[in-house]
C-alpha cells in the first residue's frame, strides 16, 4: 500500500483534534465565561487574533522546516504543547490570560480548522496525480471532529463545568494527537525517480511540464499575492464569524444543544461535500471553483444575518459547512498546483503571514463592533462585500507560467 494514505488518515485525526483543541468548539465556552468571568466579547475576539498573529510569525519557519525534515516533529511538539495550553485555559480567570494562552496555540502552529499548512506541505509533498482526492479526503477531520467533540463539549460544558471540560480535551487530545503524530512520515523527493517510483505515484518525468518555482520566485509572482491576498479576505470572513455566530444565534433566541446540532449538521454537509472535491478539481479549472467556493462564504453571511428560527440556523451552518469544505480543500490544493510541491513548504509558510494579516482583524473588529452596538451584523455586510472582491481577484488569476527573465532563478 502506498504510504501516502496513511499520511492521509493520521492528518485526519489530527485535523479532527485540532476541532477539539482550538476549532469550533471553543464558540461554546465564550457564552459561558463571558457571563461567569465578565470577560467583554472584544477579549475573545483578540485571543482569536493572537492565535493567528503567532501563527503568522511562526509559518515562514514551520514551513522551512517542513521542506527539510518533514512534519512528524513539529506534530509531535504541537500534540505535547497544545494539550498543556489547553488544559491551561481552566485556570483563566481574566481576559488576558485568554488572549495569552490562546496566542501560544498560534506560536506553536495549531490553526484549530484543519492545519492548512500541514495539509498543503505534506500532502502537496505525497501526492501529484491523485493530490485532490488526498486533499479531500485529509479535509474530513473537521467534520468528523465537530461530529465528535462539539455534542460532547456542549454536554460536558453543561453538565461538568467548562473547567473541567477544558481539562478533558487538554489531556485527552493531547495525547490522541501525539500517537496520530507518529504516523506522518516524511514525503519522498517528488523530483527523485527511485522514490517517486516506489511510492506509486508519476515520476519525476511527470513533473517535466511543471516547473518547481522556489520562494524567491513565487514571491516575485503577482499571482502569489492575488492568491494571498484573496485567501486573507476570506480568513477575515471566517474568523468574524465562526466564534461569534454560536453567541448571535443564542442572542436571536436559538437554544444552545439545537446550535450544537446546527454544527453537526453543518458538518455532515461538509463530509458528502468534500469527497465529490476532488473528482470537480480533475475536471475544472482550479480558479474557476474557487471562486465558485468564495461565493458561499457571502451567501452564508446574509443567510446568518437574517437567521430567526432554528430553520434558517440550520441553513446558515449547511451553506458554511458547503463553503468550509470547498475553501479549504481548495485553497490547500491551488498552492502547489499553481507553484509545485518541491518548496511548497516555504512558499505557503510565507504566504500565511500575509493571509493571516487580514485574518487577525475579523475576530477583535467583530467583537468591538458587538460591543459597541449590540450586534454583530454590520461588520457581516461589510464583509459579504469584501468577499465579492475576493472572487473577481480569484477569477483572474490562471495558473502562472514560470518566466526566467520575470520570476528570477531564486
Amino acid at each position: 500500500m502506498f504510504y501516502g494514505w496513511v499520511v492521509v488518515g493520521a492528518l485526519i485525526v489530527t485535523t479532527a483534534l485540532s476541532i477539539a483543541l482550538a476549532g469550533p468548539v471553543m464558540s461554546f465556552f465564550i457564552p459561558v465565561m463571558h457571563a461567569e468571568l465578565a470577560i467583554p466579547m472584544v477579549y475573545f475576539g483578540l485571543a482569536m487574533s493572537a492565535r493567528q498573529i503567532g501563527f503568522a510569525l511562526m509559518s515562514p519557519v514551520f514551513g522551512v522546516c517542513i521542506d527539510r525534515y518533514g512534519a512528524r516533529p513539529l506534530l509531535m511538539a504541537v500534540a505535547v504543547l497544545s494539550g498543556l495550553v489547553v488544559y491551561s485555559l481552566s485556570f483563566v480567570t481574566t481576559g488576558w490570560h485568554l488572549v495569552a494562552l490562546i496566542g501560544m496555540l498560534g506560536l506553536i502552529g495549531l490553526q484549530g480548522g484543519g492545519g492548512d499548512l500541514y495539509a498543503t506541505a505534506v500532502l502537496g509533498k505525497w501526492f501529484l496525480a491523485n493530490r485532490g482526492k488526498a486533499m479531500s479526503m485529509a479535509f474530513l477531520g473537521m467534520p468528523l471532529g465537530i461530529l465528535l467533540f462539539v455534542p460532547l463539549a456542549e454536554y460536558w460544558i453543561s453538565s461538568l463545568g467548562w473547567q473541567t471540560t477544558w481539562q478533558i480535551l487538554g489531556a485527552g487530545g493531547g495525547a490522541l494527537f501525539l500517537l496520530a503524530a507518529l504516523l506522518v512520515k516524511r514525503a519522498p523527493d517528488p523530483l527523485d525517480s527511485s522514490a517517486a517510483a516506489d511510492s506509486g505515484e508519476p515520476t519525476a518525468a511527470d513533473f517535466s511540464g511543471s516547473h518547481q518555482w522556489t520562494r524567491a520566485q513565487a514571491l516575485r509572482s503577482p499571482t502569489f499575492w492575488r492568491l494571498a491576498v484573496a485567501g486573507g479576505i476570506l480568513m477575515f470572513t471566517i474568523s468574524s464569524v465562526v466564534f461569534f455566530r454560536v453567541p448571535h444565534f443564542l442572542d436571536r433566541g436559538m437554544d444552545p444543544s439545537m446550535a450544537a446540532y446546527a454544527l453537526v449538521a453543518e458538518a455532515v454537509v461538509s463530509a458528502v461535500v468534500a469527497l465529490p472535491m476532488g473528482y470537480l478539481i480533475s475536471r475544472f479549472k482550479i480558479h474557476h471553483l474557487t471562486a465558485v467556493a468564495y461565493s458561499f462564504a457571502a451567501i452564508m453571511l446574509l443567510v446568518t444575518i437574517y437567521a430567526d428560527d432554528n430553520f434558517d440556523m440550520f441553513l446558515a451552518t449547511c451553506i458554511f459547512g458547503v463553503g468550509a469544505a470547498s475553501n479549504i480543500i481548495l485553497q490547500n490544493t491551488i498552492w502547489p498546483a499553481y507553484f509545485g510541491a518541491r518548496h511548497i513548504g516555504a512558499i505557503r509558510g510565507v504566504s500565511m503571514p500575509i493571509t493571516l494579516g487580514f485574518a487577525v482583524l475579523g475576530a477583535p473588529v467583530a467583537g468591538w463592533v458587538n460591543d459597541s452596538t449590540g450586534s454583530f451584523v454590520p461588520i457581516w455586510w461589510a464583509t459579504a462585500a469584501a468577499i465579492v472582491v475576493a472572487m473577481g481577484m480569484i477569477l483572474i488569476t490562471p495558473k502562472p507560467e514560470f518566466e526566467s527573465g520575470k520570476a528570477g532563478a531564486g
